[in-house]
């Protein structure tokens, strides 16, 4: 009886620990890949999206979140905008599309071959905000208007118990605004904030800047194509692919980081 207790025992801590790994290999494997946060008009919030990439067919472990968190005075870490990606399939081109599920933007198809997942928040943080996707075991504590940051230190309060897995983050002054959960900060000046990012492809390193390039859009609102100003390792071959595979030539000396 002993015997078969040990063993039962030994059986459920191998099955836990494959289920533990397995969900840890799955995490490392999604990234932020593009995102566009605010459109030509500045007043067509159906048009932003955020798009993460992982393995094709792969499940999204669940309490996976993205979250634009404020970085601004008065607001540091409010959840401006939140999606709840556990459990949803990556699309067969490897990327999961999110949009707002209150309007559609206008002239805008999204490809077959991704997953689209419709969040009831409105619109991202236009100023210093962070982008985040993030695992957490309280999802129930995770909404819009939630205060991640209740000391404003510019750190995620213990008590979500949040584990970042990839982010970016943009703000005019860090002296004064917070970038949170270790979030690559690829854009800092007082020059307009961008209005989308895209990742290089293949360059899968997480919390990296060189990953990214940046820049304006261009009208009308379901635009794909960058404007000036744009980052300074902006590729000539730049531009959104919203739901589809990104594009950019990454330069010899960026792919070498």
């Amino acid at each position: 009886m002993v015997n078969k207790l040990k063993s039962f025992i030994v059986s459920v801590s191998v099955l836990t620990a494959f289920v533990f790994l397995f969900t840890t290999g799955v995490s490392a494997q999604i990234r932020l890949n593009e995102i566009e946060v605010d459109t030509p008009s500045g007043i067509s919030e159906p048009c932003e999206f955020i798009e993460v990439i992982g393995r094709p067919g792969a499940v999204v472990p669940a309490n996976t979140f993205f979250l634009s968190i404020d970085g601004e005075s008065g607001n540091y870490g409010f959840i401006d905008y939140i999606a709840n990606l556990g459990g949803v399939k990556f699309g067969s081109n490897g990327t999961i599309t999110i949009i707002t599920s209150s309007d559609p933007c206008p002239g805008r198809k999204y490809p077959a071959e991704t997953t689209i997942v419709k969040s009831s928040s409105f619109a991202m943080g236009f100023g210093g905000e962070t982008f985040l996707l993030a695992s957490s075991p309280h999802p129930k504590l995770l909404f819009e208007g939630q205060d991640l940051d209740e000391n404003d230190d510019g750190k995620l309060d213990a008590k979500y118990a949040l584990t970042p897995i990839d982010g970016i983050a943009w703000c005019v002054d860090p002296s004064f605004e917070k970038v949170y959960g270790g979030a690559a900060l690829i854009f800092t000046g007082s020059v307009e904030l961008p209005d989308a990012a895209t990742r290089f492809p293949g360059s899968l390193t997480p919390f990296n800047m060189t990953s990214w390039y940046f820049g304006e859009v261009a009208p009308p609102d379901n635009s794909i194509k960058y404007a000036e100003p744009r980052s300074p390792n902006f590729p000539v071959d730049g531009m959104l692919t919203p739901g589809a595979p990104n594009v950019g030539t990454l330069f010899r000396h960026q792919s070498q980081q």
